[in-house]
């Protein structure tokens, strides 16, 4: 009578301790790296990862690189031996990837610690959510649905571009879900703060742009790129927390203003229809990207 009272109690406490256990981080380190550094991160992602959900990862790798140098030599080389041929995320403060079948992050502790406080807990917990959400081998590999091959072929679209298009975007659907979950627990100043550090003018990008307005495959790269940034403001916008039509003003003003218009129109339209379904969301970006930015 009493295995019977105490097994239900003892198998919701088993149940409860194993969709609450913090995961293992498995750190990796590349260059000069400082202890007080390592652990400043590991408390970061600890203290968030609780609120993030009843269900995380086992365990997440974390690779450190003190510049951006040895950041783009390690994605290089696991690219090469992998066979992805996706560009740009060499570029980025923190990364994220599954490509072998569980999450791992890659930090430039360069790039992470030129951030205020806030901005760089925001990153932190942004990536971690990655984890979360989308640490699985499936988040990274995205059919391109026959609509779209379709479409893409009508309006002369090449093969190899359309799959950089479909990686931006789905790149751009994974930030969206990701401030999206973050807002939903609570998390709005750092979100707030690290969505500041998106939204600002690059030398690059405007020069990308002179390049690229008067190339229409290449105009379609250019222009998808910004989803990024602007799918992820979106749920800061539904929340009061920000401005997104002036803060893509800030960002995107050396661009005409009907483009940035139109840019901008599109991106809302996308984050108003964007579900719970990853790759449900990823196709229906697709879909529209190439219907009104094409």
């Amino acid at each position: 009578m009493g295995y019977n009272i105490l097994y239900p109690w003892l198998l919701n406490a088993f149940v409860e301790d194993t969709m609450t256990k913090l995961p293992l981080l498995d750190f990796h380190y590349h260059g000069d790296i400082t202890q007080d550094e390592v652990q400043k991160i590991r408390s970061n992602l600890e203290e968030c990862y609780p609120r993030l959900g009843r269900w995380l990862p086992e365990r997440v790798e974390v690779q450190l690189f003190d510049t951006p140098v040895k950041l783009a030599a390690f994605l290089a080389s696991q690219k090469a031996e992998l066979g992805i041929r996706t560009i740009g995320d060499d570029a980025f403060i923190c990364s994220h990837d599954a490509w072998l079948g569980s999450p791992r992050l890659l930090i430039c502790l360069e790039r992470l610690f030129a951030l205020p406080p806030m901005a760089r807990l925001g990153t932190l917990r942004h990536e971690a959510a990655h984890t979360v959400l989308h640490g699985a081998l499936a988040y990274y590999v995205f059919r391109i649905p026959p609509d779209c091959l379709e479409l893409a072929k009508a309006k002369g679209l090449s093969l190899t571009v359309l799959q950089q298009v479909l990686y931006y975007c789905a790149t751009a659907v994974k930030d969206f879900e990701v401030t999206r979950l973050l807002l939903r627990q609570g998390y709005q100043d750092c979100q707030v703060a690290f969505a500041q550090t998106q939204f600002v003018p690059s030398d690059e990008d405007k020069l990308a742009w002179l390049l690229a307005r008067n190339h229409p495959q290449a105009k379609l790269l250019f222009l998808t790129g910004q989803l990024k940034t602007l799918l992820l403001g979106w749920p800061l916008e539904v929340a009061g927390l920000m401005r997104l039509e002036q803060s893509t003003e800030s960002m995107l003003n050396y661009m005409e203003p009907d483009e940035r218009k139109r840019l901008l129109g599109v991106a809302i339209g996308v984050a108003k229809q964007l579900g719970e379904d990853t790759h449900n969301n990823v196709h229906l970006t697709l879909g529209q990207v190439l219907r009104e930015l094409l």
